[in-house]
């Protein structure tokens, strides 16, 4: 068997993965190549909340099918389950009450239900509504394993044909003529007649190599783990516009433990992919926690026994890069998740997949994604802004 493929995918997270699996299924010959260990780097740690809640309706129509695909993965691939269903709810402002409610009445239409909630303490025990003007329920959204679910879509392409490889990283994409020829890892040409890059935030630094520029910062992303003790952790995953968090029960480490990270609004800190601080500061473990217990006072006794930092590739629109690039035959995109595209992965695969095997789907228009609509001034329009979408 060769080094090269019909289409090589460079990237092991939750778009190469669905990605693989979509090329394998359709009968391509099909090559991952990953450079660490797959959902290793961005996708792994994401906080993985599971919504439908979006402004656009195809991008709606997008987190609906790829949260039917996380609940239906074992049926889809064997896997052990990898989806937990606690419920999604939002939190919204005075500000942002009538735009909540036009994109509600916007998602039920496009086949996301949920309901609005006036006793926030039927759901969440012991919550302060102090603010809050607005909220809804999604009975269905929650969250995954972002790893787990990753490396299901991998095996199950493998099943069908495809190959992966870890530990392979990609140094270059070679174009010539405006076409792309292969890839080069440790030295050696994998040839290729379509490439997919899916490599987050490294992409960036891949297509600078043949001349592409793409509009994309790298910014570094926080998260901690508290352990609520004898307190009943948060029952749900909970997005809180008013709050400027997110969060979500963590039965990765217990009973007795939640995840929560910041949301748009706030500060961004760039940084280079390679080389960057991985911790959690004592500052920002300060922050969520005050904002935790001015929402929740009950769990003003949580303490920290976890936390990372991982990567956002962020777009101008906070919408990801899919699609064949112009001028670049052979080219893919999968990258530019902007920080809510784990959720929709299972779709994105299916885009990317299906415009490399010459089909199209019925659910969302993939040139909508494409690099060149910032020059075309197609730029995505979203209600609440930054990765809220």
């Amino acid at each position: 068997m060769g080094k090269g493929a019909t289409t090589i995918v460079v990237g092991g997270g939750i778009m190469g993965a669905t990605t693989l699996w979509e090329l394998a299924k359709g009968g391509m010959d099909a090559l991952l190549l990953e450079a660490g260990g797959f959902g290793r780097e961005s996708t792994g740690k994401s906080a993985a909340i599971v919504r439908g809640h979006y402004s656009n309706p195809q991008v709606v129509r997008m987190a609906v099918r790829s949260r039917d695909a996380l609940m239906r993965l074992p049926e889809l691939t064997g896997c052990e389950p990898v989806y937990t269903k606690v419920g999604w709810l939002f939190l919204v402002d005075e500000a942002d009450t009538e735009l909540a409610k036009q994109n509600r009445a916007m998602q039920i239409a496009e086949g996301s239900s949920s309901v609005e909630v006036d006793d926030l303490t039927s759901i969440v025990p012991g919550i302060s509504s102090d603010g809050i003007a607005y909220a809804l329920y999604e009975s269905e959204s929650g969250f995954a394993d972002p790893i787990a679910t990753t490396e299901a879509y991998i095996e199950a392409a493998r099943r069908l044909g495809a190959r992966a490889q870890d530990r392979s990283p990609v140094e270059a994409v070679i174009v010539e003529n405006g076409r792309v020829k292969g890839v080069q890892v440790g030295g050696d040409v994998f040839p290729c007649e379509n490439v997919v890059l899916a490599a987050g935030a490294w992409t960036h630094k891949l297509t600078a190599g043949f001349g592409l520029e793409l509009p994309v910062e790298i910014t570094r992303e926080q998260d901690v783990v508290f352990d609520t003790g004898a307190e009943a952790t948060i029952p749900c995953s909970i997005s809180a516009q008013i709050d400027r968090v997110y969060m979500r029960p963590a039965p990765e480490y217990g009973p007795s433990f939640l995840l929560i990270g910041r949301g748009f609004p706030k500060d961004y800190e760039n940084v280079e992919p390679d080389g960057y601080d991985t911790t959690v500061s004592a500052a920002f473990e300060a922050d969520v926690r005050k904002r935790l217990v001015d929402r929740i006072p009950r769990l003003a006794g949580v303490k920290k026994v976890d936390g990372r930092a991982g990567l956002y590739t962020v777009t101008p629109d906070w919408h990801p890069l899919l699609g064949e690039v112009d001028g670049y035959e052979g080219v893919y995109l999968a990258t530019g998740g902007s920080g809510h595209c784990f959720k929709l992965g299972p779709a994105i695969g299916e885009l990317v997949g299906n415009a490399i095997l010459g089909r199209q789907v019925d659910y969302a228009d993939i040139n909508s994604f494409s690099l060149s609509r910032y020059a075309e001034g197609r730029e995505f329009r979203s209600t609440y802004g930054g990765n809220r979408a």
